[in-house]
């Protein structure tokens, strides 16, 4: 007999951004936000200057950066001549934290003028 599997809805999810050997993590805690940190991520990755995820972050990462390649002429090695990893912390970065920071800003509606200044700018 066939058992239906139960789906695992497990969040938080996880998007991991770099540029360089600068690495950051988006965050979706809600399935509604999935899309929403997959776009962001790929946007800061692209334009990462635009945007302080430091002073934003929740929590933050540790990653290995291995800057040692597979040519031996541009291995760089430690004292103890073993190949050099650095630990680097990189910010997480809650989606809900970038939406009302960036994105209610610019859909909040400007205040209307009223009619009769309406007119005076359009006879002006």
């Amino acid at each position: 007999m066939l058992r239906r599997r139960k789906k695992k809805n497990q969040f938080p999810v996880d998007f991991y951004g770099e540029e360089g050997s600068w690495r950051f993590v988006i965050r979706a805690m809600r399935q509604d936000e999935i899309i929403d940190a997959m776009y962001w991520c790929a946007h800061i990755s692209c334009h990462r200057k635009d945007y302080d995820l430091l002073h934003m972050a929740s929590d933050k990462f540790d990653c290995r950066y291995n800057y040692s390649t597979s040519d031996p002429s541009d291995l760089q090695f430690g004292l103890s001549g073993t190949p050099l990893k650095v630990t680097m912390m990189g910010p997480i970065v809650l989606i809900s934290t970038i939406k009302e920071r960036f994105v209610d800003a610019e859909i909040k509606p400007q205040p209307q003028q009223s009619t009769s200044n309406k007119l005076v700018h359009a006879m002006a």
